[in-house]
């Protein structure tokens, strides 16, 4: 104990001088945006992930820096029983706690059980795997709502230790195969957790007596939020307001890493992150916009990190609402098809959205967002997932053919009367200002002038409402990926009951047939081949306008080996990997 007083002082020291040189045993990263929690059923955002995923591990992992193959981390193996309901996992022998607890199966089943159980509105466990587990994705924001759906028996009961809980054998029970299971169990969100560290610090004591006690409870607030104990290759030992600071766990059961201590320093200005690396005081900064890049590329000692193929996993779209709320609605006009507005089914007609898709100049918001630097997407999907489909066209610039598509739009009503409805977007975020302009621009050469669309901003919560409540005709919204696996997106985006269809109404029957049948599907080629279709059928369709996804790189100095690229990290590549001359 004594030590780490004394490293959390020494570290302390270190973080607040701005302009020390950061030390030889000591990897610093000068960034924006602190931590939402610790606690990794609490947690759902990047920052967040950037810590857990070096804190916590799950039972299996990515095989860096590959997305599409996974490998044993807290599972040695696993196999797949009782007609796909069952996965058991064999855990590794002697893996130990920050504590100095050694992990049992018991740890497993409680950490599932407490993500399960508290089932936090503003988390990830529900959504992501409440429906596999307790045939619901109800949360906690609406106890009576959630316990009308939820027992004890199927919570009790989604994860078991058929060897004890002392043993080394976990089942994972689920209500239907679900061939993405493996992928999502990736997440932090199912990492394991010291069962035995959280009940002494008070957590949820993991029995029946007390559970309905912490559904939807607020854990920023539990011990677990600030004081993680897992089985990562670095605990946290000071997580303060501009800094977390961690150190290397000697104890953990892959062997010490190479460096010593990893300090996150939290600073919104740009400008002294930049001045922060070329100083040397950080050994990697991010970037607010790739124009950014020309102040310290070619700077000495520093290093830009970057591929060709480096793509994200987050996707963006101009989309199109097929059902628009008309009530009390400013942004619809006059509600009818006559010059003056539009109508609440107005973009269900096919043609029109292709119209809208070929005044969206891919190539210049390349270059005006991206400095020439990104990709076109063929549909709704990263283009490093498996189902992705390179070979459909993109529809972009193209005023002719828009004409074409926008004379048979409505059996030529829009056309011979025009319209005018208004696009919105978050105040703030000029990417999606940018998609909506050159649309609005490129629709103005249309015809003789009958075709508006407006473009205005509002604030990110009063946007979040409106396009809940349906009211926008038009708008950009994206999607990051929270597992590797295609259904993460064409849910999202194409399902009649994804995400997004709650702001859409989106409604295309074809795709919708492949959807369901891809769900349950083991056969992950097959699937592969399935999900390629609905590229195809994103082409023809075109229910929204994605829009290219930027090259990605990493900032960092020339003192820093071991760099790699995964998209699914929150940190791009584990911190145990790197070393430092």
């Amino acid at each position: 104990m004594k030590r780490i007083i004394t490293l959390v002082s020494t570290l302390a020291l270190f973080a607040g001088l701005a302009l020390a040189q950061a030390p030889a045993n000591t990897y610093v990263y000068s960034t924006f945006g602190a931590p939402a929690s610790l606690d990794p059923v609490r947690a759902y955002d990047t920052a967040s992930g950037a810590i857990l995923e070096n804190v916590y591990e799950t039972l299996f992992t990515f095989d860096d820096p590959a997305i599409d193959q996974l490998k044993p981390l807290l599972a040695t193996s696993y196999e797949v029983l009782n007609d796909g309901l069952t996965y058991r996992f064999q855990l590794r022998e002697g893996v130990q706690f920050h504590s100095g607890n050694t992990m049992t199966c018991a740890d497993a089943d409680w950490s599932f059980t407490y993500g399960m159980g508290t089932a936090h509105p503003e988390a990830a466990t529900s959504y992501l795997l409440g429906q596999q587990f307790l045939g619901s994705q109800q949360t906690g924001d609406d106890v009576d709502a959630y316990l009308a759906e939820v027992t004890w028996d199927e919570l009790e009961g989604l994860a078991t230790c058929p060897e004890g809980p002392d043993g080394l054998v976990l089942d994972l029970n689920i209500q239907a195969p679900d061939p993405a299971f493996m992928s999502v169990l990736a997440y932090t969100a199912f990492s394991v957790i010291d069962s035995e560290y959280a009940i002494a610090n008070g957590v949820w004591d993991g029995t029946e007596a007390t559970w309905t006690e912490w559904i939807g409870r607020e854990l920023t607030e539990e011990h677990l939020h600030r004081n993680p104990s897992g089985t990562g290759a670095y605990s946290v030992v000071e997580w303060g307001d501009a800094s977390l600071i961690a150190t290397r766990f000697d104890g953990y059961w892959g062997g010490p890493a190479p460096i010593e201590n990893v300090v996150f320093n939290y600073v919104d200005e740009e400008a002294t992150r930049i001045l922060q690396l070329q100083q040397g005081d950080a050994d990697r900064i991010t970037l607010g916009q790739r124009a950014s890049l020309v102040q310290v590329r070619g700077a000495p000692g520093v290093v830009v990190h970057e591929e060709p193929d480096w793509a994200g996993t987050c996707v963006s779209a101009g989309m199109f609402n097929f059902d628009i709320n008309m009530t009390d609605n400013v942004d619809v006009g006059s509600g009818q098809l006559d010059g003056a507005g539009i109508t609440s089914d107005f973009f269900t007609d096919v043609n029109l959205r292709r119209a809208f898709a070929h005044l969206f100049d891919q190539d210049e918001f390349i270059a005006q967002i991206y400095q020439g630097e990104g990709t076109k997407l063929t549909m709704g999907l990263p283009n490093t997932f498996p189902g992705y489909n390179p070979d459909v066209p993109v529809r972009s610039l193209d005023l002719e053919t828009a004409e074409e598509f926008m004379r048979l739009a409505w059996d030529g009503a829009v056309w011979e009367t025009g319209f005018e409805f208004t696009a919105l977007y978050n105040a703030g975020n000029t990417t999606r200002e940018t998609l909506l302009n050159i649309i609005a621009e490129n629709l103005s050469f249309l015809g003789d002038g009958q075709f508006v669309m407006n473009v205005r901003s509002i604030p990110w919560p009063d946007f979040l409402a409106r396009t809940s409540e349906k009211k926008v005709p038009f708008f950009a919204l994206g999607w990051c990926a929270d597992y590797a696996d295609a259904r993460n997106f064409v849910n999202t985006y194409y399902d009649n009951d994804g995400f997004f269809s709650a702001r859409t109404s989106i409604n295309i029957p074809e795709m919708q047939a492949i959807i369901d049948e891809a769900d349950v599907l083991l056969d992950q080629e097959v699937r592969a081949f399935l999900y390629r279709d609905i590229g195809t059928l994103h082409y023809d369709q075109a229910p929204l306008i994605v829009y290219p996804v930027p090259t990605e790189y990493i900032l960092t100095t020339d003192a820093i080996s071991g760099v790699y690229f995964n998209p699914m990290r929150s940190h791009q590549f584990l911190w145990k990997d790197i070393s430092k001359n």
